[in-house]
């Protein structure tokens, strides 16, 4: 006789990795509350008790290589928003691995990132603009007058970013 494969509810697997989920797949961050990402749409907790169908340990196994468990600043970034002139996602890493800075700092550069891409995207800026070692200087005509050094040190650290991606 075969062995009978065990089946159980998919929401219940799916509680069972955000429970193990303790940092952030992105940041490394210690989790106190999580996103669960599945092929990059997050999966909010109503939908996960719905999800009533029954599947085995393989099918979950095969499941699970989609999923991600990230803190809610890294779901923010890498499911809500869609950057045409900086890589966000990727600068962000930066800042956690090779610099020293805190959470909060990081995020503070991002945010003004973000929004100094939404600006650029708004006004059509063209992107072939955007080359070399300093995008600090291509953009300094673009950069609004509130907040102006702001978004000048965040483009810094934006180009300490390319010049490591360089190396």
């Amino acid at each position: 006789m075969g062995s009978k494969t065990t089946v159980r509810p998919l929401s219940r697997y799916l509680k069972d990795f955000k429970h193990t989920q303790v940092n952030c797949s992105h940041c490394g961050k210690v989790l106190d509350r999580m996103a669960l990402v599945f092929r990059g749409k997050i999966i909010n907790k109503a939908a996960i008790s719905g999800m009533d169908q029954l599947i085995s340990q393989e099918e979950w196994q095969n499941l699970q290589q989609d999923l991600t468990g990230l803190c809610r600043f890294c779901s923010d970034i890498y499911c809500n928003s869609q950057p045409a002139y900086f890589d966000i996602l990727s600068f962000k890493q930066y800042l956690f691995k090779e610099t020293e800075m805190n959470h909060s700092t990081v995020r503070e550069y991002v945010v003004r990132l973000r929004r100094l891409d939404d600006m650029l995207s708004a006004n059509g800026f063209p992107a072939d603009k955007l080359k070399g070692y300093s995008w600090h200087e291509c953009l300094e005509e673009q950069l609004p007058d509130a907040g102006h050094n702001n978004y000048r040190i965040a483009l810094r650290k934006y180009d300490q970013f390319l010049g490591w991606q360089r190396n």
